[in-house]
């Protein structure tokens, strides 16, 4: 029979077997549609595990009791990358289907076109091939010294931070923000960034809540309960990212330019604007004022709350970046997102589930078992 800890995993596989059926099915009807959706699904799987080593690598510079009590959910987190990183090669195949600089080049606007000796197929590949590298060199080595009851040094974290920033500035350029080539922004990756720390360390929070009670348990200081080190850690990364997309904004809305302002236009209309304000309600509101409440951080059903808002939002904010611009008539315009939604969520689901369950199935990556 199967055990109960394997449950979920087998459930989460059949969606994700159930979307793989209907996404090839609406890709045989409208591919452009299919990959509008899958494309949103990925980045959105890719987030959370690069969310999760940058906590890894900030907390091997700091230390600190929040970050031992988030480890485990967090490398589980960082053994889905490969997987984040596959999913992304049905969108690497049919380029031109997605991105609007690898079409017809005539069609393109003067201030586009100029950016083409960049934005074009072959270097496009060749520098997500490298970001690969860097991030999954760097998954081999956070993985591999926890397997083997080591740490990271603190430069190797620095050193590791860098090429991680680096990688994560192509990334989200390549990926995102040339979705709407005329756009330009020289904060979208800190933006991204923060996102996915917020994405990360929500949905450690909501498993850590779930598993144990961290409640009860001691903190960094006296009186203070872990719970609290972690939810303040996770309303740090909240705010750190709203001040970063409100800049953005401002600075957008000050200079009053039109290739820049219709980056916020076609995300405010079509539905879009009701998403923008469940993100503003579930990342931003909610989560601020539960975050200043000390009695709920203390408070179990309180941590399952503020940390299952922050995920929602996080997934919200991200397909209201990344959506609009793929095309469709607005909000969920059809069935291929959902469709893309449930293979990609299934799948990566499935082997976050698989890898928290068991911490030896990912300690593997220096051949030896885990130690605690």
């Amino acid at each position: 029979m199967m055990r109960l800890a394997e449950r979920p995993v087998f459930m989460a596989l059949v969606v994700g077997a159930v979307g793989l059926v209907l996404s090839a099915i609406g890709a045989f009807f409208g591919i452009h549609a299919t990959l509008a959706g899958w494309l949103t699904a990925a980045l959105v799987a890719t987030g959370l595990p690069l969310g999760a080593l940058t906590i890894l690598l900030v907390h091997g510079l700091t230390g600190g009791r929040w970050g031992d009590a988030m480890r485990a959910p967090l490398r589980a987190m960082v053994a889905t990358l490969p997987l984040a990183l596959l999913l992304l090669l049905p969108v690497l195949a049919c380029l031109d289907q997605v991105f609007p600089w690898a079409g017809e080049p005539g069609v393109l606007a003067e201030s586009v076109r100029l950016k083409l000796g960049y934005l074009n197929a072959p270097f496009f590949v060749v520098r997500f091939v490298a970001c690969s590298a860097i991030w999954l060199a760097l998954t081999w080595l956070v993985l591999g010294c926890a397997a083997t009851g080591g740490a990271l040094s603190g430069r190797s974290c620095a050193l590791g931070l860098i090429l991680h920033g680096i990688a994560l500035s192509v990334f989200s350029t390549d990926w995102m923000l040339s979705l709407d080539p005329e756009f330009t922004s020289t904060i979208y990756a800190m933006i991204e960034a923060s996102a996915q720390v917020v994405g990360a360390g929500a949905l450690a929070l909501v498993v850590l809540a779930a598993r144990r009670q961290i409640e009860v348990l001691p903190g960094g200081e006296h009186g203070v309960a872990l719970s609290e080190d972690v939810a303040n850690m996770l309303f740090g990364f909240v705010l750190m990212w709203v001040y970063l997309a409100f800049m953005q904004w401002l600075v957008v809305w000050a200079g009053d330019l039109p290739t820049e302002i219709h980056w916020y236009i076609a995300r405010a209309r079509h539905g879009w604007q009701y998403l923008l304000l469940a993100v503003i309600a579930v990342e931003f509101a909610m989560p601020f004022a539960g975050f200043l409440s000390r009695r709920l951080k203390r408070s179990h059903a309180g941590l399952l709350w503020l940390g299952g808002a922050a995920a929602a939002g996080h997934v919200f904010e991200t397909v209201w970046r990344v959506r609009p611009p793929l095309g469709g008539s607005g909000l969920l315009s059809g069935w291929h997102d959902l469709a893309a939604f449930a293979a990609v969520g299934g799948l990566w689901a499935a082997l976050f589930l698989f890898a928290l369950t068991d911490p030896e199935r990912i300690s593997l990556w220096r051949g030896k078992p885990a130690h605690g």
